[in-house]
């Protein structure tokens, strides 16, 4: 009976050590970022290693390490991490002085600072603090940046759907909105100027290779200037184009004298 019982806990074990195996196989296969830039002092902090010390990452090194696991950029630095989801990979960027925790793909806790998200397939999205959280879904480039009462989110290009209360909101191409309080309560949108946007942040141009979603951040802001562009035709209609051109041209030489 002894022996029948051994045999029973061997082929349990086994089949447990397989399922275990093949679930870490898959994560190792899909999972595991690398990293596409560094610059300056970027730590890997392991939650399943508390006391350990951090460890430096490397430009082009593979994050072995299972979530939950924190990346943190010190003062004026910089990384790029690609998570290689199966046929559905995206980018991360982490800006100077951040702190954010992966739980896992689409899990994130961020401690300070700001990132962005590069993607174009349609995900949901959760992320925390200790004041508030996001969950949003949908596809496109979005910069998530921390401050004392929440987050601020900020879309570059694409669609994402944010839960909230009363009810959930639409956020496009050039919307900026204030999540606040421990069930993510979203402020009125406000459109940004893309075109300013996309020269000057250095999560989108800092570094030396274009994302993924470049071409769509190019298109987000050639058709916001369109559209300004036709409001403006609006509210001077009847103008002639020698005049439209005045206009502009005084403009122009107001802001560069």
């Amino acid at each position: 009976m002894q022996s029948r019982y051994s045999v029973i806990n061997w082929i349990a074990w086994c089949i447990a050590f397989f399922f275990v195996q093949s679930a870490f196989g898959q994560f190792e296969k899909e999972f595991f970022p690398e990293i596409s830039y560094l610059a300056g002092d970027v730590f890997l902090v392991s939650k399943h290693k508390p006391n350990a010390q951090p460890k430096t990452l490397d430009k082009n090194e593979s994050i072995q390490s299972i979530p939950p696991y924190a990346i943190v950029s010190s003062k004026d630095s910089f990384v790029e991490i690609d998570l290689l989801q199966g046929q559905s990979p995206y980018t991360l960027r982490l800006g100077q002085s951040t702190g954010l925790e992966i739980r896992n793909v689409t899990d994130f806790y961020l401690f300070k600072g700001s990132f962005l998200i590069a993607d174009r397939w349609e995900r949901k999205w959760a992320i925390e603090s200790n004041t508030s959280k996001i969950i949003m879904n949908g596809s496109g480039t979005a910069i998530i940046e921390s401050t004392p009462l929440g987050f601020k989110l900020l879309i570059l290009e694409g669609k994402y759907e944010v839960e909230s209360v009363p009810e959930n909101h639409f956020l496009l191409s050039g919307d900026l909105a204030l999540i606040t309080g421990t069930v993510g309560k979203i402020s009125q949108r406000i459109q940004i100027e893309l075109p300013l946007l996309l020269s000057s942040s250095r999560l989108v141009n800092y570094f030396p290779k274009p994302l993924a979603t470049q071409s769509r951040l190019i298109s987000a802001a050639q058709v916001q200037v369109l559209r300004t562009k036709s409001k403006y035709d609006a509210f001077i209609g009847g103008v002639s184009e020698e005049r439209k051109l005045r206009i502009w041209k005084i403009g122009n030489q107001q802001k560069n004298p």
